[in-house]
C-alpha cells in the first residue's frame, strides 16, 4: 500500500473512476477533503479470497451430512453448543 494522498472534493468528484481504478492497482488510500472542513477516506477492501462457488458448498454440505448419518450418536459433536 502507498501513502495516504491528499485531494480536494473537486478533484475526486472530477476523477472518480482513476481513483478507484489507483485504489484497486496499487492499493492507494485517498483522503478526500471537503471546503468545510469534512474529510473522509477512499480505501481498497482487502478481500479474504474468491467467492465459494455454490457447487461446492453444496458437496460439502452434503458430505457433512452423510459423515454425520454414519457416525455414532456418542460420537457426535453437539452443534448446539
Amino acid at each position: 500500500m502507498t501513502d495516504i494522498q491528499d485531494i480536494t472534493e473537486e478533484e475526486a468528484a472530477n476523477n472518480l473512476p482513476f481513483l478507484i481504478t489507483m485504489c484497486e492497482r496499487n492499493r492507494t488510500v485517498w483522503r478526500i477533503k471537503r471546503p468545510d472542513g469534512c474529510t473522509v477516506l477512499l480505501s481498497p477492501l482487502i478481500q479474504h479470497g474468491p467467492p465459494i462457488d455454490q457447487e461446492v458448498i453444496s458437496q460439502v454440505e452434503e458430505f457433512k451430512k452423510e459423515y454425520m448419518e454414519k457416525t455414532p450418536k456418542e460420537a457426535q459433536v453437539d452443534e448446539a453448543a
